[in-house]
């Protein structure tokens, strides 16, 4: 013996066993034992680690197993006991020493043991994961299956683990194949499945499990019910013929209940318990109704009936269904198929019936028994009609189908098993499984593309929950058994199947062998029916069905095989003669194909190919030969032909080459032939360039061409050569294609130089978005590592790209993939920007970059990739929107400022206005009454007067110049915004040039200027007296040349300003015109004008204008001087006539935008002459009806206006002495009669909503003189109350009811102020709106008038679309609001309904016509 075998010792032993051990120092009592010794395994298993430790009264069993007498029988016999789900074994070595060794009793090792050491199992198993524990068992980290539970179990003998291996397993199976998540139930094989493997081959019965459990008799049963509660009352009270029969009853083996008294009551055996399921013993003491439920009725009706005839009675068969406990703790409780016949007999005492008996047979097995044999029997009939392996699967589902009841096979699955021919038996997972496939051929209550019945199942690789089941029934000598109460048949993969019963409880699974036991032709899984239990009756049933399936496909593969084998026989004779003769003829033609094939495919090929000699002389020459090297195909090959086809500087290398055949078998050589013919060449491209899209110069003329050989020599036995075989290519395209790959390869460098060099970022993508190239830029704008993009995946446009503007981006390539062209857009990267310089220190911007996509297209035109490039505009974005911040705070300054500037303004006006008004009225009293006074009162009163007349002219002066040059500001400042828009509106346009010369005619007469209109003769041509133009920008360039026109020609000898206005087709030249025009301005050329909508029209027109003057007159120098911003002619006209030096420039601006141009001609001391013309267009027929209704409905109103202005001669004749009247509009309150206009609304009422007290007080007074009747409210929430007491008021139902007699005054009109506390104009308008559209006014739609010192349009548009009819812009006169008013009631009265027309019915306004003048206060869109 080795000596190292003396020298192991047994720690040794147990250190290099897996399975965890320890050793056991037992000691005298009464002290416990000591734990002396544990190997490694064993620290592995905390739960053994914690049982060891604990105190061992907590596990005394163990103990006292591990301690005992080994002389006893018992402890010889229990060697080996499971304790805590776990095999125990122990080995006394001495007397002081004993080894206890733990072994997991499942079939599966612990982790980490080698694979040789786990208990025999079948091969599948080897494949599955190891068992989840329970959620009552503490997870261990290693599989042994320890319970810790003391109270649940008890020590028992059982075998070694081998053999309790042999005989139960447990797996977990996987269920990765389904679309639900099943991994937490796992499909374990539990003691109650049985295998039919003791039962099925003898037709032996499974016997019942015998033991006996603890239980009470059912004799206490009946005592424990109270029945004192029961129409019976209490037990001690019962009759004596009631206990006879009770006592009866329960002795007797039979079902038997007896139904009690007039309530039928209750009282049955042992034996009628099994078939009130559930029920019992609850239904002990009650009617007979609430044992039988629905059948209760008829049961009592049948008493009924012997009851009156005192005699017994017998019913026929009856099925019925009994409720039974589920399965499983906590389940759902089952119904079973039950039949039963049953008799009632009457209990009948002194002739009077106590009550019944109800005996009942239960014949449940012969009936189901019948409609079993039954099934087989058609089955049988039906299979043997089959003629083919397909037709028998198909013939099998229908049978099953046609089964009744239909819950007899409430589901079935039918698979055809063939060998699995590519199945490599030394592949890894051989050991899993057979090399087995499984095709469905049926199913029966399964839908299509169920988890349950995939179309292919292989056994060897297969993870489906069919695969592990069809597993084991393969291994299996019999059907095998799964069952939803042990986990073998999970629930989730009966979801969704057909309902053909109530769900499936259990299934099993048929391997069909038809002729070997190991050769399985198809596997049933057959649904059990769910209304009765799997017993020994249905395992039969099982069998039968098992033995019928195989013989009868047996019979058919017989049939099948016996048919192929004589089909086989005759096939292989007849397949012999046809060889031979097909032999004899192929050799009779062998020779002849040989040369016919080597010619075709000679001339074929176009590779050229001679034969000659070892010297180069040809005998032999294919047509490509003679296309490659040029030698005309009609003469014939002379001796050295081939060498003379060859380059002069190639010979000597080819000669070289022959040489060398002399030694060798094969060579290869290239050289160059001239082409002296004009014949195509063989080769001129090649597909493969086309594909790559490589367009290659023609190769048509080229004399040079490069050709490769291949030449071989045949020969002879001795080693001479015979013949030489030379075979030519021409590679002159390949050349070509290789020197222009070289040359792009160049390119495609010197690009990549250029890329990383170049500014922005260029990049190239696939169509998934993944980044197949950039340049460093690209990484260094999306915050990129610039990495190997052929191993990692990037897609900078999903990670870089700001969530906000991804669907951006998406949308752009969607419209480059369908519109197959280059695309644009700008997005925000995730990266940030620092600015650089010392604008902006520490700012940081968000990245803005424009991405341009170009689609990279294949030669098939179809789109694989894009490619672009990102430029940087976040530092222009950054600009634009500082700048545009800076062009907000200057335009609310310029807001504010006018704000300020209006506001006071208007008041000026409208009190200058009111001191004018009251003198001349007085002036006219005097007048009047000049021969009552003295010469002298009258001359002192006059002069009094008439100073003050020219105090309040001249305020009024000069807060009319006040108001000009706000515009003038306000204009310019919106020219520097580019935010000036031209907007065409059809006008007259001799209209509109009187309304200009209204406005300066007081002020001329008052200078005693000559102020005319000279309307040209080429203006009437045009045969229309409207065209469509801006009427507010023109006017505002003729009021400010004539406000230049009389500031200078006030002081001159001659006083005469005139206007002449003409019209021309072409655009006026300085050969067609008197002056000579100021070219088009830098910032004019820039200007985005907003006419989109006319710039397409072709009827244009050009108005011209010119404004003549006698005034001083300009000089050379003082012309050159004029239309710049904020510049004068000369610096002695601002301090002599101030002004600002804005109009001349506004007005060059105003002309340019409209498409014009403006000029001047002057002479000193003769007087200036300005020229300015526009282009304007012809108008449609429907917007010369619009302006033509206008000037109707202005004319009315004018002529009935109830205010006149009159304007007196300032030289008349008057009284010697009495002082005449001054020359200055009057304004005279005269009542009009409107009854002419058949209106319901007149201008009498107005509700001025104004927050400014001085307004206030000046417009009332001013519109009061007027004769109109002023109310005044202070702010939007006043104007709303007292809308509650007017005309237009709705009363309420609550109103009415209370006799509500508030006086209420009419409205016809309100004046809203914009700007105001509590609530606003626009948000009062707004709810006044709404008030009209929810019926709570009368009348139809109120006119409203904004009046506000915000002139701009935009703020002008949104008073018109929060509702408002009319905006009349501060500063104004009394007059000018009166007109508008006017107008505004008249279009309200036109339109019949008091609504304006072009009103939506929703209550939107829509412009209908242009307020004459335009200006600021026209309506928006006009």
């Amino acid at each position: 013996m080795h000596s190292s075998f003396t020298e192991t010792s047994i720690i040794d032993l147990l250190e290099a066993d897996p399975r965890p051990s320890f050793i056991i120092a037992p000691t005298v009592a009464p002290h416990p034992p000591t734990v002396v010794y544990t190997n490694p395994a064993f620290s592995g298993y905390p739960d053994l680690v914690d049982l060891v430790g604990t105190s061992k009264e907590d596990h005394g069993a163990l103990w006292q197993w591990i301690t005992g007498n080994p002389s006893t029988a018992s402890a010889k016999e229990g060697r080996s006991f499971q304790y805590l789900n776990v095999y125990w074994t122990r080995t006394i070595v001495r007397e002081d020493l004993i080894v206890v060794g733990a072994n997991d009793h499942t079939s599966y090792p612990p982790a980490g043991t080698p694979a040789s050491a786990a208990p025999e199992s079948r091969p599948a198993a080897a494949t599955r994961p190891p068992l989840p524990r329970s959620n009552s068992t503490p997870p261990l980290r290693r599989p042994l299956a320890v319970t810790t539970d003391t109270t649940k179990s008890e020590p028992t003998n059982h075998p070694p683990p081998a053999a309790a291996s042999q005989s139960h397993s447990q797996a977990e199976y996987a269920l990765t194949g389904l679309p639900i998540d099943l991994k937490e139930q796992p499909l374990v094989r539990s003691e109650g499945v049985q295998s039919l493997g003791n039962s099925i081959p003898d037709l032996e019965y499974v016997l019942p499990d015998l033991a006996v459990l603890e239980e009470h008799p059912f004799l206490e049963v009946i005592d424990s019910v109270d029945w004192s509660k029961t129409p019976l009352g209490p037990k001690a009270d019962w009759p004596t013929r009631l206990e006879q029969t009770v006592t009866h009853i329960l002795a007797d083996s039979r079902p038997i209940a007896i139904y009690w008294g007039s309530s039928y009551t209750t009282i049955y055996n042992e034996a009628f318990s099994k078939l009130c399921g559930p029920k019992h013993p609850a239904v002990l003491g009650l009617p007979v109704q609430d044992l039988w439920n629905e059948a209760g009725q008829k049961i009592k009706e049948t008493m009924s009936n012997i009851a009156a005839g005192k005699r017994g009675s017998a019913e026929g068969e009856w099925e019925f269904f009994v409720e039974r406990e589920s399965d499983v703790e906590g389940g759902p409780s089952w119904l079973e198929e039950t039949f039963l016949k049953w008799s009632v007999v009457p209990i009948i005492d002194n002739g009077t019936c106590l009550g019944f008996t109800h005996a009942v047979v239960e014949t449940t097995s012969m009936r189901v028994w019948e409609r079993r044999v039954n099934m087989l029997i058609n089955l049988g009939e039906n299979l043997v009609m089959a003629r083919d392996v397909e037709s028998y699967w198909e013939t099998t589902i229908q049978q099953l189908a046609a089964v009744e009841p239909s819950y007899d096979v409430p589901l079935a699955v039918l698979y055809s098993v063939d060998e699995d021919t590519k199945a490599d038996p030394t592949a890894r997972e051989a050991q899993a499984g057979p090399a087995k496939v499984c095709r469905l051929a049926g199913t029966l209550g399964v839908p299509e593309n169920h988890p349950i019945a995939p179309a292919t199942l292989n056994l060897r690789t297969g993870h489906e929950p069919l695969a592990y089941l069809f597993r084991d029934a393969l291994e299996s000598a019999h059907p095998l058994l799964i069952q939803t109460s042990d986990g073998t048949l999970p629930e989730a993969i009966l979801e969704g199947l057909e309902r053909r019963s109530e769900p499936c409880r259990a299934a099993i699974i048929i391997p069909i062998r038809p002729t070997k036991k190991e050769k399985v032709a198809g596997i049933l899984l057959l649904g059990l029916n769910p209304r009765l239990p799997y017993d020994n009756s249905y395992q039969q049933f099982i069998f039968l069905l098992n033995q019928k399936l195989t013989t009868s496909l047996a019979s058919i593969l017989l049939l099948e095989e016996e048919a192929k084998r004589s089909q086989h026989v005759a096939d292989k004779a007849a397949h012999d003669q046809a060889m031979l003769k097909e032999k004899l003829a192929e050799q009779t033609k062998e020779a002849n194909e040989s040369i016919q094939l080597f010619e075709a495919v000679a001339e074929f090929v176009p590779v050229g190919m001679c034969v000659g000699d070892e010297r180069g002389n040809i005998t032999f020459a294919n047509d490509a030969w003679y296309k490659i090297t040029g030698y005309p195909s009609n003469e014939p090959l002379a001796t050295k032909v081939f060498l003379a086809c060859i380059n002069e500087e190639d010979r000597h290398c080819v000669k070289t080459v022959y040489e060398r055949l002399k030694t060798v078998n094969n060579v290869e050589f290239e050289f160059r032939v001239k082409r002296n013919d004009l014949e195509s060449p063989l080769t001129q491209s090649s597909p493969s360039f086309e594909k790559t899209a490589l367009h290659l110069p023609s190769i048509e003329n080229v004399k040079e061409r490069y050709i490769v050989a291949t030449a071989r020599a045949e020969r002879a036995a001795d080693g001479s050569t015979v013949r030489v075989l030379t075979c030519l290519a021409d590679v002159t395209a390949h050349k070509r294609a290789a020197e222009e790959a070289g040359r792009r390869a160049t390119q495609a460098e010197n690009l990549k130089r250029m890329a990383e060099f170049a500014t922005v970022g260029l990049y190239d993508m696939d169509l998934e978005g993944r980044l197949a190239g950039a340049n460093n830029v690209f990484f260094k704008m999306c915050g990129l590592q610039n990495v190997d993009l052929s191993k990692v995946v990037i897609k900078p446009f999903e990670d870089c790209v700001c969530e906000e503007d991804r669907s951006v981006l998406t949308k752009t390539i969607q419209a480059m993939l369908v519109e197959n062209k280059e695309q644009m857009a700008e997005v925000r990267l995730t990266t940030a920007l620092t600015p650089e310089g010392d604008a902006s220190p520490g700012v940081v911007i968000p990245r803005w970059v424009q991405a341009t996509l170009m689609p990279v297209r294949t030669v098939e035109g179809v789109v694989q990739s894009f490619t672009g490039c990102l430029s940087d505009v976040s530092l222009q974005k950054w600009q634009f929107e500082r700048e545009k911040e800076r062009r907000e705070q200057q335009e609310y300054f310029i807001d504010m400022t006018s704000h300020e500037l209006r506001n006071p303004m208007s008041s000026i006006v409208q009190c200058a206005d009111a001191v004018i008004a009251g003198l001349n009225h007085i002036q006219e009293l005097i007048f009047q009454n000049a021969t009552h006074l003295s010469r002298d009162w009258n001359a002192e009163v006059a002069n009094l007067i008439t100073n003050n007349l020219d105090t309040a002219e001249t305020i009024v002066s000069c807060a009319e110049h006040q108001k000009r040059i706000v515009n003038d500001i306000l204009t310019v400042s919106k020219l520097d915004s580019k935010l000036l828009a031209i907007t065409p509106v059809t006008v007259n346009p001799v209209t509109l040039v009187e309304e200009a010369l209204k406005m300066f005619a007081v002020e001329a007469r008052r200078m005693d200027i000559d102020l005319n209109l000279v309307v040209e003769q080429s203006f009437y041509d045009l045969r229309t007296p409207y065209l469509d133009f801006d009427p507010s920008r023109l006017k505002q360039v003729l009021i400010n040349l004539l406000a230049n026109a009389l500031k200078f020609t006030k002081g001159g000898e001659h006083r005469n300003v005139s206007v002449a206005m003409s019209a021309s087709t072409s655009r006026p030249t300085q050969a067609t015109s008197k002056v000579r025009f100021i070219p088009r301005s830098q910032e004019s050329s820039g200007v985005d004008m907003k006419e989109t909508e006319i710039q397409e029209r072709k009827d244009s027109v050009f108005i011209i204008f010119e404004v003549k003057d006698t005034g001083q007159g300009l000089t050379e120098d003082e012309q050159n001087n004029l239309f710049q911003r904020f510049v004068q002619a000369s610096s002695s006209t601002h301090v002599k006539y101030g002004g600002s030096g804005l109009g001349l420039f506004i007005s060059r601006r105003l002309t340019e935008l409209q498409n014009g141009a403006i000029g001047v001609t002057s002479q000193p001391g003769v007087g200036s002459t300005f020229v300015f013309y526009i282009q304007a267009y012809l108008p449609s027929e429907e917007g010369k009806r619009e302006a033509e209704a206008y000037a109707a409905l202005t004319k009315t109103v004018g002529s009935n206006n109830e205010t006149q202005i009159k304007v007196f001669d300032p030289h008349p004749t008057t009284p010697t002495g009495v002082l005449p009247p001054s020359p200055i509009a009057s304004v005279t309150p005269v009542r009009k009669n409107r009854g002419s206009l058949n209106s319901t609304l007149q201008l009498h009422d107005v509700l001025l909503v104004e927050d400014n007290p001085v307004n206030q007080s000046v417009t009332r007074k001013g519109l009061e003189s007027a004769g109109l009747n002023v109310r005044v409210a202070n702010h939007g929430a006043e104007c709303l109350d007292m809308l509650r007491f007017t005309d237009r008021w709705v009363l309420s139902s609550e109103d009415k009811s209370k006799g509500d007699i508030t006086p209420r005054y009419p409205l016809s009109l309100i004046l809203m102020d914009i700007e105001m506390p509590v609530i606003d104009g626009l948000t009062c308008t707004r709810r006044i709106r709404k008030l009209e559209r929810e019926g709570k006014l009368l009348g139809g739609r109120i006119p409203i008038i904004a009046v506000s010192a915000n002139a701009r349009p935009e703020q002008i548009s949104a008073a018109m679309d929060a509702g408002c009819d009319e905006v009349m812009v501060k500063p104004f006169r009394i007059p000018e609001l009166i007109g508008k008013m006017s107008v505004l009631i008249e279009s309200v009265t036109a339109s019949g309904s008091h609504v304006v027309a072009g009103q939506a019915p929703n209550g939107d306004i829509q412009a209908v016509m242009p307020a004459p003048g335009g200006g600021e206060e026209r309506k928006a869109g006009h």
